[in-house]
């Protein structure tokens, strides 16, 4: 397991190996809305499903493995990118973007 340095919060999606340096997330939350005939909303109400967008990153060498299709479902959270760069100057570093449905209560 990659070791954290401070991260307290990895969204199950911590690489087997590694440094995870940061991780963040932005939840978005749609809403539905109900206009009259002059255009005044009158009913809005928030859908069913937020969306949770989440990126890990860090520094080192992790292997990704093999990707698999799967089929987004409600707190899953499924592995949109899988990004890993080197160069001469620094130790390798990766990125992992996910996205993630929450049912709202």
């Amino acid at each position: 397991m990659a070791a954290t340095f401070g991260v307290t919060n990895t969204f199950g999606l911590t690489p087997a190996s590694g440094h995870v340096q940061e991780s963040s997330s932005d939840q978005a939350c749609e809403i539905a809305t109900i206009r009259n005939s002059l255009g005044v909303t009158v009913v809005a109400k928030a859908k069913k499903l937020q969306t949770r967008t989440i990126t890990i990153s860090g520094k080192g060498t992790v292997t990704f493995g093999q990707v698999t299709a799967g089929v987004f479902g409600e707190d899953t959270a499924v592995i949109t990118s899988a990004k890993q760069s080197e160069s001469n100057d620094d130790f390798p570093s990766f990125e992992i973007q996910a996205i993630q449905y929450i049912e709202q209560a």
